[in-house]
């Protein structure tokens, strides 16, 4: 059993971590760590199961049959006109360091997405943190914003650990006057059906302007994606509204 620090032990600890605090700023990243093998095929194979009479033995004939660029248009067609079950089977996984401006805007996409995330509660912050700084601000002014939001933290959570309560607990109540700039990481899986439409509300702006870091961030989500996987590199392109016609 753990022996209990004396108060002055446990302030004498605080002490030193806040003179020792590391403040700084990170660009958000992203890291492809995996993703569904034979993409093409399970999506193919799940159309073709809506679709035809065909037993699963003539159905994998057909697909070794099939010439690539046939079995490409057929999952892009699908994809194209909506038929978004067939293509939410497949799912990419990332892991991802962003502010929590980000990350709260993401988790919003529930359909299709998992995410596990860096907790505030268990992850106490007495040596530090690091930060994404939005654009266009001066790198000191921002520093020292952050310098002074963690003053406020150490300074909250310094006093309920004197009162007696443990690290999780001090950093769970202190958590509250973190800012919304701290970096957080987190593995984040979603399906191919989310992905492209993250893409189109989140770095397309279907719905409006995209945030400046938000759109980053899933910019590179779709950017490593088409990379593993280039024939859908149409699937995440901006499409052409079309022109509407005019009865005359």
């Amino acid at each position: 059993m753990a022996i209990k620090k004396s108060r002055e032990e446990v302030e004498k600890e605080i002490n030193q971590n806040i003179s020792n605090r590391i403040i700084e700023p990170i660009l958000p990243s992203v890291e492809l760590i995996q993703r569904t093998d034979n993409m093409k095929y399970l999506i193919w194979r799940a159309a073709r199961v809506c679709y035809s009479t065909k037993s699963m033995v003539e159905l994998e004939q057909e697909w070794n049959e099939t010439p690539d660029e046939k079995r490409t248009g057929l999952v892009m067609g699908l994809i194209e006109r909506g038929h978004r079950t067939t293509y939410s089977h497949p799912n990419f996984s990332y892991v991802i360091v962003c502010s929590r401006v980000v990350s709260h805007q993401i988790v919003r996409h529930q359909v299709g997405v998992t995410i596990d995330q860096e907790s505030q509660r268990y992850v106490p912050y007495e040596t530090g943190f690091r930060y994404i700084q939005p654009e266009n601000v001066d790198d000191n002014t921002f520093k020292t914003l952050m310098e002074n939001a963690y003053s406020q933290y150490m300074s909250l959570y310094k006093e309920y650990r004197l009162s007696g309560l443990g690290k999780r607990e001090s950093a769970e109540l202190a958590r509250y006057v973190l800012p919304s700039a701290i970096s957080t990481r987190m593995v984040c899986s979603i399906s191919l059906a989310a992905l492209i439409h993250l893409n189109n509300v989140r770095v397309q702006g279907d719905t409006g302007r995209p945030q400046g870091e938000t759109q980053v961030v899933c910019n590179e989500m779709v950017k490593l994606a088409i990379q593993a996987e280039s024939w859908l590199k149409p699937a995440f392109e901006k499409k052409k509204k079309k022109e509407e016609v005019k009865v005359k």
